[in-house]
């Protein structure tokens, strides 16, 4: 790979796949990250990851330059890339001829505040950093040492190439030996970013590099351009305003694309988004445009894996943890990097897999939910099959909008299930609907009245219930009362749509 060829595009491309800031329709802030490629020209091919230009004056007359020495220190000896916020160069340092990268910025993109805030916060937050799988910074400087408005970063120069560039090969996919050991990495990398109270926000194949590091490869991530940290030397606003949204559109967590406070479990949904690409080679939701892929993080389902003819099946484990990581509540994902990372090692383990996934088929665990389910009439079940598009009942005991908010009714009308309101049991009677939700919030008592009034007006109607602040033993009343499943608060459009295919495909 040569430096021309660091397109910065994600795996399955498109236009829609550079990391974007949207503010109504409009999409800039392109980043790079470096790799210098083995196999190439004597020092090693470079190559960097961007992002093409969007901004006036972003020619050739706004470089660097190769053979200038930026603050005395560093000769620029190569292009290795360039993007729309500037360059990345191989150089050396004068004194100690000592290899590095120098990321630069164009003179008028460091005169724009927000950019230039943007550059210096990328420093700090990776200069807090000192791990194994988080590239190194160590440097940084700018229009202080008298270079024409150039600010620029210095990193560690690294051998390799990015995930992105590897996984474009055309070769096949990497065995699971190779992804949980890439994964494992990214996992620790962003557990030491978010340590340090540091949240990436734009984590994505493209940002993370395959390093040849003494004999071994290594995954690094990279450009903590949009981190989000604390740091007290950075006391200007945010630096994204309420209207904007920043990341990569593929690899954005549902609270993301909603503009919402992230923290630590929206890399780790981005993560999740990794984990896919690393399975299936490509991220969950792709090849649409940036709006349509933001509306689908925060509503659909993801698909299940479509693994290449031949692929060896992913471990159950592995696959829960995906879909884990992937859930549209942070709440529900796993509760830290290390956590994920303690549960990657139990998914690549035939012995966990044993113990947490037991045979069923003749070792039914005692009062095991197969002994537990009461089977539901054939006939009524037939009755009952799933359908493309299908309507159920709601009934609202919560004030509209407390449990089932308009967001998680919109997310469930995108996966073609229509709640339709009725006002109580005796009309969902007359209604013909065979599956009914109902909103119960914190009044379970009122939910329980309601479940035995639907067994009496209604009794082939199997009703989920979404609630508040339960408890075992509440949970348990629901499920006398007849109850065919619970949903907890809040309530996650995916979560419940969940619950109703399983409803109408189990006949309960």
């Amino acid at each position: 790979m040569s430096g021309g060829d660091g397109a910065g595009r994600p795996p399955d491309g498109g236009e829609d796949a550079d990391r974007t800031v949207l503010k109504g329709a409009h999409t800039r802030l392109p980043g790079t990250a470096l790799v210098r490629a083995p196999g190439g020209p004597p020092g090693g091919a470079a190559a960097a990851e961007t992002l093409p230009s969007d901004g006036p004056g972003a020619g050739s007359s706004s470089r660097a330059g190769v053979g200038r020495v930026l603050g005395g220190k560093y000769n620029l000896v190569r292009l290795l890339g360039a993007g729309g916020m500037g360059e990345v160069y191989e150089a050396e340092h004068v004194l100690l001829g000592v290899p590095v990268a120098v990321k630069t910025m164009h003179p008028y993109i460091a005169s724009l505040p927000e950019s230039r805030r943007r550059f210096l916060r990328e420093a700090r937050a990776a200069s807090r950093l000192v791990h194994r799988n988080v590239v190194k910074v160590l440097d940084l400087g700018g229009d202080e040492d008298g270079d024409d408005g150039v600010i620029y970063l210095v990193m560690e120069l690294l051998k390799g190439q990015s995930l992105a560039a590897r996984l474009r090969a055309p070769r096949e996919l990497p065995d699971l030996a190779e992804v949980a050991s890439i994964f494992a990495d990214i996992l620790d990398g962003v557990g030491a970013a978010h340590a340090c109270g540091i949240v990436h926000r734009d984590l994505k194949p493209e940002n993370v590099l395959l390093a040849e590091q003494d004999g071994q490869r290594v995954a690094k991530v990279v450009d903590f351009g949009l981190a989000h940290l604390d740091d007290p030397l950075d006391a200007g606003p945010t630096l994204t305003s309420e209207d904007m949204i920043a990341g990569t559109p593929e690899y954005m967590s549902p609270e993301q694309c909603r503009s919402l406070a992230v923290g630590p479990s929206s890399d780790l949904y981005a993560c999740g988004c990794i984990l896919t690409v690393l399975l299936q080679g490509k991220p969950p939701f792709s090849g649409l445009p940036a709006i349509e892929l933001m509306a689908m993080h925060m509503f659909s389902i993801p698909p299940p894996l479509a693994r290449p003819p031949g692929a060896p099946p992913v471990p159950p484990l592995l696959e829960r943890l995906r879909l884990d990581l992937l859930a549209k509540l942070p709440e529900r994902r796993p509760e830290s990097a290390a956590a994920a990372r303690s549960r990657l090692d139990e998914a690549m383990s035939r012995e966990a897999e044993a113990r947490r996934l037991p045979a069923r088929k003749g070792g039914v665990p005692v009062e095991g939910r197969g002994e537990r389910a009461q089977p539901w009439p054939d006939s009524e079940a037939a009755r009952q099959e799933p359908a493309p598009e299908q309507a159920v009942a709601l009934l609202r005991i919560a004030p509209a909008g407390q449990g089932l908010s308009e967001a998680c009714e919109i997310g469930l009308d995108a996966q073609g299930i229509h709640l339709v309101e009725v006002p109580d049991a005796a009309a969902l009677a007359e209604s013909g609907f065979g599956v009914a939700v109902i909103d119960a919030g914190a009044d379970v008592d009122a939910a329980c009245a309601l479940l035995e009034a639907l067994g009496r007006a209604a009794p082939g109607v199997r009703a989920v219930v979404c609630a508040a602040g339960l408890s075992s033993d509440r949970m348990n009343a629901l499920v006398a009362a007849g109850a065919a499943d619970v949903v907890r608060y809040p309530v996650a459009p995916d979560v419940l749509a969940r619950k109703i295919a399983r409803v109408v495909r189990r006949g309960r």
